[in-house]
């Protein structure tokens, strides 16, 4: 798995930064929303829930503040992501937060045990993008929810257009940026993912765009599964 910040020419450390100050941007009351609507009004309150590729770690926080009941795990590729998420001040017991990368190793977490997976703007990194959600699979408890938001394919200008202002990077460097990572994150439309999460015996309840360059898609394992 190649990772944004290497495709983007990032440092770890400036990638970190990156996504922790568009968080909000990202994760604002239209997020909150659907989620209460879709996701947690389906769990039980003592919910256990994964982020796969956590990040900086402010989802689980957000989780953690909403749902103090709730057992956090996040998973990352990236070692300054971690530590930064483990330097976060958590509202109640913190996440278990560990390094790993799921294309070579399966999830610590036995078979059923999980209630809620979430992958934010990750799943299209993978090579085998099945295999993965196969481990998803796995780790889900009956009726659990596999909640994806990732990238879909959009024309090259509308792509550039809406690439966001980076600190201190100039037209140029953003503009490169933008060409080396087009190719990443437009790899699937919306009817490629519906398929892969077919293919992988996911059943989709509901699919939603917040924002023009993703969609979200709330899914959990077939009734033939």
């Amino acid at each position: 798995m190649v990772t944004h910040q290497v495709l983007s020419g990032s440092t770890d450390e400036e990638f970190v930064e990156r996504m922790s100050t568009t968080y909000a941007d990202r994760f604002g009351e239209s997020f909150w929303s659907l989620f209460t609507k879709e996701v947690s009004r389906a769990m039980p309150a003592d919910f256990v829930a994964v982020d796969l590729g956590c990040g900086p770690g402010l989802f689980l926080h957000d989780l953690a503040s909403r749902y103090p009941q709730a057992t956090l795990y996040g998973y990352d590729v990236t070692p300054a992501m971690i530590t930064f998420a483990k330097a976060l001040d958590w509202p109640s017991r913190p996440p278990t937060l560990s390094l790993h990368d799921v294309a070579t190793q399966p999830l610590p977490l036995a078979d059923g045990s999980v209630h809620l997976l979430s992958m934010m703007s990750v799943l299209h990194l993978f090579d085998d993008p099945l295999a993965v959600l196969a481990e998803i699979r796995r780790v889900l408890a009956p009726g659990g929810i596999f909640f994806l938001r990732d990238w879909i394919r959009r024309p090259l200008k509308a792509y550039l257009e809406a690439r966001p202002e980076i600190r201190n990077q100039d037209a140029v460097a953003r503009r490169q940026a933008g060409f080396r990572l087009f190719p990443v994150h437009n790899k699937y439309t919306v009817e490629d993912w519906e398929w892969l999460l077919a293919e992988a015996g996911f059943h989709v309840h509901s699919k939603t765009e917040l924002r023009p360059t993703h969609r979200i898609f709330v899914t959990t394992v077939g009734r033939d599964g």
